[in-house]
């Protein structure tokens, strides 16, 4: 059910009332910002992979292997820490039900 018009300016009214009293939380619940977090939460992420693989590397060349295993691990986290919160949709495009689950008949 769609919103009237007396529900759409009493909205706005409140969002410009929260955005006048405190811009800080309205950016906050602003939906972009949270996909820009995101954005940026997986390029660290993929810059400390990076680096874990060049001190993982390093460890190999010079040969001390707790700093190989140490970079094993930062990419290891870093990783976790990039992907962690990120949505991965399964959606089919032409997804038909024919029956509701559960009838058989």
């Amino acid at each position: 059910m769609p919103l009237s018009e007396f529900e759409k300016r009493e909205l706005d009214l409140i969002s410009n009332a929260l955005e006048s009293e405190d811009p800080r939380l309205a950016a906050l619940l602003n939906k972009d910002a949270f996909a820009v977090s995101l954005r940026t939460r997986f390029r660290r992420g993929l810059a400390l992979v990076a680096a874990g693989a060049a001190v993982l590397i390093l460890g190999l060349v010079v040969r001390v292997p707790l700093l190989g295993i140490a970079g094993f691990a930062v990419m290891n986290g870093a990783a976790y820490w990039a992907i962690k919160d990120l949505r991965w949709s399964l959606r089919t495009t032409n997804r038909h039900v024919t029956q509701l689950e559960g009838n058989s008949e």
